[in-house]
């Protein structure tokens, strides 16, 4: 399933340096096996995302640019459907994302959203009153 033209528009890209900081400071994280997803507020009443990709997860940058068409695309599909749109993600590549299949890093991308409990439909914290 490819992400239509409506979903692209709706979900915006990170550019500035500082969101990146800031993103990297953060403790909301979970590392699956094609990536690590990190999250933070934004504010903004859409998601917003960043994909990073090192030399440390592949040597040549053919492969890095792969890796990043595959998580963007990823992120399209499953961002604008599945995630809370007030936040910010960071998905930041690993070495099994070159290899992974896309349905893989669909499922991965799921996982992630559901244990930081970022998914849409999940549900608020609850505040045990007696």
């Amino acid at each position: 399933m490819k992400a239509t033209k409506e979903q692209i528009q709706v979900l915006s890209r990170l550019k500035q340096q500082a969101a990146f900081d800031s993103l990297r400071k953060t403790k909301t994280r979970w590392v699956s096996k094609g990536f690590a997803v990190q999250a933070i507020p934004s504010g903004k009443p859409t998601p917003d995302f960043c994909v990073i990709t090192s030399k440390h997860a592949a040597k040549l940058a053919t492969d890095r640019n792969k890796m990043r068409r595959r998580l963007r695309a990823v992120a399209y599909e499953i961002l604008t459907t599945s995630a809370k749109a007030d936040m910010a993600y960071m998905i930041v590549a690993r070495k099994d994302s070159l290899t992974l299949s896309m349905d893989d890093l669909r499922k991965d991308l799921k996982w992630c959203l559901k244990k930081l409990n970022l998914n849409h439909d999940a549900p608020e914290t609850r505040s045990t009153a007696d």
